[in-house]
């Protein structure tokens, strides 16, 4: 069988050859930075991971098709956007791994939720000027902000994030 390290290789020259065919729009737009970091973590897992290695052809296989994408139809661009999402949560979930930002963006969200809910809780600009709920959820997006960051950081430090 093929050296992981061989495959990932093969996989990063098939896409850098479809690079001058992809607007910068379309490159960001068919996510090929996500698919390239995604390769290299299929193929430090491949030796374990049954699943990694089946990735690995649909991998060789997406790449492959790449010259195809821009003039695709709508069924094959939504499979390849579905294979991509299937390798991605495959990745998050048995291999614990995070996207960039991904902890902040959940994070803020947590952080507005509980900012407005105790804002209304505890009346916070109970005057009826109606700035409790932006002050809570300002305070809100800043604790989860910090929270996310650290937490992220966190995942990069350990080698975590895709």
């Amino acid at each position: 069988m093929e050296n992981h390290n061989d495959w990932y290789k093969d996989v990063v020259k098939e896409i850098d050859k479809h690079k001058d065919t992809f607007s910068k729009r379309d490159y960001k737009k068919h996510k090929l930075d996500l698919l390239l970091r995604m390769a290299k973590r299929v193929a430090s897992f491949s030796a374990d991971c049954g699943e990694c290695q089946n990735f690995q052809g649909e991998i060789t296989k997406l790449a492959k098709d790449l010259g195809n994408l821009v003039q695709a139809s709508k069924e094959e661009r939504k499979s390849y956007f579905k294979m991509i999402n299937s390798i991605l949560k495959h990745l998050q979930k048995h291999h614990e791994l995070i996207t960039e930002g991904e902890n902040v963006a959940i994070w803020i969200g947590i952080g507005i939720a509980i900012g407005s809910g105790m804002s209304i809780v505890f009346g916070v600009g109970s005057d009826n000027s109606g700035m409790g709920m932006p002050i809570g959820a300002g305070i809100g997006i800043a604790i989860g902000s910090a929270i996310g960051s650290y937490l992220d950081a966190k995942a990069k430090k350990e080698g975590r994030v895709i």
